[in-house]
């Protein structure tokens, strides 16, 4: 029977849609990938408490659609962080996102407010800082959990000499549960480790040849270990521990059925990659991924085995992995295929984790900048393989998993937002 008129049809055509896409839903979650289909229900609970952070300093106009558009050329803050399990940081600038006028610098002034789990506050500071690019290009600050339980306030800014040249500068400022100043450390930070947060600078610069590397932990830091490492041709992606390190070492098929090493990396070419463990006592170990390509590291896990996340041809998602080193490798749940995402937060044991994931690509990933719209804010339970939240975020928003995993934060729509998780 036909419909009587297209409003009926439009009604009929919907309902199928919506059957197909609950079919492909259930295919989806029935195996390792989670977090299907846009018109989905939020999962999750409601927040412990909402501040809202207009009355503390946070600009009218801080989550409109165009805020960032001048993020290239003046640096902004924009965090959520835990310090421990039971304060959580919450950062943002007070100064302007843009100059008033093309010939008026911004003085760049970012404000932190700490928060106990009853939505009290706990400390609060101003931190001026460079924000203004002069015209070059700038990333956006930076700020995320540090060693000993800090806050890792990281600033990268342009300064201009009396000739007007400029002169790129990098510094590390680490603040304790009170905010006050532990160290500053002017130098790149190349990373921080998965387990301890602790600082990983690399000493000076080079391309090829040995390169040094100081591994800094505590608070104040103090250096743990020390490492020169003449990297391998076709090394594709380092993470270091706090005591070990481990790498990508991929081969790529320039040929028929013969593969070389080589640093270019060459557009559709084959892959032959292994993840490799190195440590000073020499315990060393490998594992292959076949034909899988290569992978991105997550770090080191408490146990001394290894996050990564595979790529997957046709996948933006890829899979998400652990490798043990026994050399076996363990699945854990991860987004559906078509989704787009990498590890925001964790804990230490990988028992909770939680992603940011969009349809976009990835210059959205990872709430980043200049994109509107929303994605999805997912925190997995690795033992029932279920996501304990999956509910919809503004990609100018930001969220954090607290470390023992049992309460998440989100800074989004003006508010500090606070949640609690059922216990493991």
């Amino acid at each position: 029977m036909r419909p009587r008129n297209g409003t009926q049809g439009d009604e009929l055509s919907g309902t199928r849609k919506r059957l197909a896409m609950t079919a492909v839903c259930a295919a989806l979650t029935s195996g390792l990938f989670l977090g299907c289909s846009k018109a989905q229900p939020a999962i999750g609970p409601k927040p412990d408490f909402r501040v809202s952070l207009s009355s503390r300093g946070l600009p009218d106009d801080f989550f409109q659609a165009d805020a960032d558009k001048c993020a290239g050329q003046i640096s902004g803050y924009r965090f959520v962080v835990w310090l421990n399990n039971d304060r959580v940081a919450v950062g943002f600038n007070i100064s302007p996102n843009c100059r008033q006028s093309r010939d008026r610098k911004v003085d760049g002034m970012a404000r932190i407010l700490i928060f106990d789990l009853r939505g009290n506050i706990a400390a609060s500071r101003d931190i001026p800082y460079l924000a203004d690019g002069y015209g070059e290009v700038l990333s956006d600050g930076e700020a995320e959990a540090g060693p000993g339980g800090t806050l890792l306030f990281r600033i990268q800014s342009v300064n201009l000499d009396p000739q007007g040249a400029s002169e790129s500068k990098s510094a590390v400022l680490l603040l304790d549960a009170n905010l006050k100043d532990v160290v500053r450390l002017d130098r790149f930070l190349e990373q921080t480790t998965f387990l301890n947060h602790a600082l990983v600078f690399q000493e000076g610069f080079t391309i090829n040849g040995p390169r040094t590397y100081s591994v800094l932990d505590g608070s104040p830091p103090v250096e743990v270990q020390r490492w020169t490492q003449d990297w391998p041709v076709g090394t594709m992606d380092r993470k270091f521990g706090e005591h070990q390190f481990a790498y990508m070492l991929c081969r790529q098929e320039l040929r028929p059925n013969v593969y070389s090493s080589t640093n270019i990396i060459y557009a559709g070419a084959k892959r032959q990659c292994s993840m490799n463990v190195e440590a000073p006592d020499h315990a060393n170990w490998s594992v292959p991924l076949r034909d899988e390509g290569t992978a991105a590291l997550v770090g080191f896990l408490n146990d001394g085995s290894v996050a990564g996340q595979i790529n997957v041809k046709g996948s933006p998602a890829g899979r998400l992995v652990i490798w043990k080193k026994d050399q076996t490798t363990v699945p854990l749940p991860w987004i559906s295929h078509d989704y787009s995402g990498s590890i925001v937060s964790a804990t230490a044991d990988m028992s909770r984790y939680a992603t940011f994931a969009t349809h976009e690509n990835a210059s959205c990933e990872n709430f980043g900048k200049s994109c509107t719209g929303t994605g999805r804010w997912i925190v997995f339970d690795r033992d029932s393989g279920k996501p304990l939240v999956d509910r919809s975020m503004p990609k100018n928003g930001r969220a954090s998993l607290s470390p023992n995993g049992l309460h998440y934060a989100s800074f989004e729509s003006g508010e500090l937002r606070v949640y609690s998780l059922p216990p493991r």
